[in-house]
């Protein structure tokens, strides 16, 4: 019984290792409200603040599921600063139906089924010259005609050397 528990024990604290899912908060929610229903992962971030390195990419994935038909898909990502927006370039407005795969790892394109889990997957470059600063990153992936929001978050970063 002992060595079940400890084999166990082994497992859960491996498969946790592995995961390396950022935390990212629902968009707009003052008091910073964790968003469980969409899985986020960015390269290199496992602390409570991503380190984005400029001159470098960084790979992303979010695993979603949409609440309607989807006919088209594009980003909307911008950094937070004293409460301006600012588009980040090279990323806001792009359009991802060519990023899309489904769960079983087959390549998907756009349309998207309603109920269905897709992941989206990315390289992001970082640009030499953003400024060296904390940053809130704003991200959602949107149907470009409706505007409805597919999934959003907010992941906290700085940009660094």
């Amino acid at each position: 019984m002992f060595d079940k528990i400890i084999f166990m024990s082994f497992l859960l604290i491996i498969l946790l290792h592995k995961s390396k899912s950022t935390t990212v908060y629902k968009c707009g929610s003052k008091n910073k409200e964790v968003l469980n229903n969409t899985l986020v992962m960015f390269e290199n971030c496992t602390i409570s603040r991503c380190p984005l390195k400029k001159n470098s990419t960084m790979h992303i994935e979010i695993k979603f599921k949409p609440d309607f038909d989807v006919k088209d898909l594009i980003t909307e990502v911008y950094g937070i600063v004293l409460n301006i927006p600012i588009p980040l370039l090279g990323v806001d407005k792009k359009n991802v139906c060519t990023n899309i795969i489904e769960e079983d790892g087959t390549k998907k394109n756009c349309p998207l089924q309603k109920g269905s889990t897709y992941i989206y997957k990315d390289d992001i470059y970082i640009i030499e010259t953003y400024p060296k600063f904390k940053i809130d990153v704003h991200w959602s992936l949107k149907d470009p005609i409706s505007r409805n929001v597919i999934t959003c978050f907010e992941v906290p970063a700085k940009i660094i050397d």
